[in-house]
């Protein structure tokens, strides 16, 4: 069995999404995301995306370092385009702008949408319950029709 020390990890694959063409802020970002992936114990979610992820960057179907566009905005809900952005470029972005929106007005709605593989949605519930909030995140895949339900069928 070959171990890696995490920092190292994630040094490894920032080094790889910034000779992929992301900024060394995003290529830092999706290292940190993915490594803590996996010492969470969601290794479906951590460093096994790094060939699927920069295939996609190289294809031109996921863009490096997207700032995101909100197409609908109200005191309370908001549409936001992630340009097909990586989702843990993205995603933060979205989030912020429901905490944001919940701290103003008491609650909020966001839909992400045209975004990257989101990775592991227990990152978001994480950022906004660091502030005091709670949150529910649903998702769907591209080619994905159905989620099988909690203890399988």
């Amino acid at each position: 069995m070959v171990i890696i020390k995490p920092l190292n990890l994630k040094d490894f694959i920032r080094d790889i999404f910034a000779a992929a063409g992301c900024s060394a802020g995003e290529a830092q970002r999706i290292g940190q995301y993915l490594v803590e992936s996996n010492l969470t114990g969601h290794d479906s979610h951590g460093v096994i995306r790094v060939p699927r992820y920069v295939k996609t960057l190289l294809d031109k179907v996921i863009h490096p370092d997207v700032v995101v566009d909100v197409l609908v905005d109200t005191p309370v809900l908001a549409v936001v385009d992630g340009k097909f952005g990586f989702g843990q470029t993205v995603t933060p972005q979205a989030v912020r702008i429901g905490i944001d929106k919940c701290k103003r007005n008491g609650l909020s709605a966001v839909a992400l949408r045209n975004a990257g593989h989101t990775g592991r949605t227990g990152d978001w519930a994480e950022m906004a319950a660091a502030e005091g909030l709670v949150s529910v995140h649903f998702v769907n895949a591209a080619g994905s029709v159905l989620v099988a339900p909690y203890g399988g069928v």
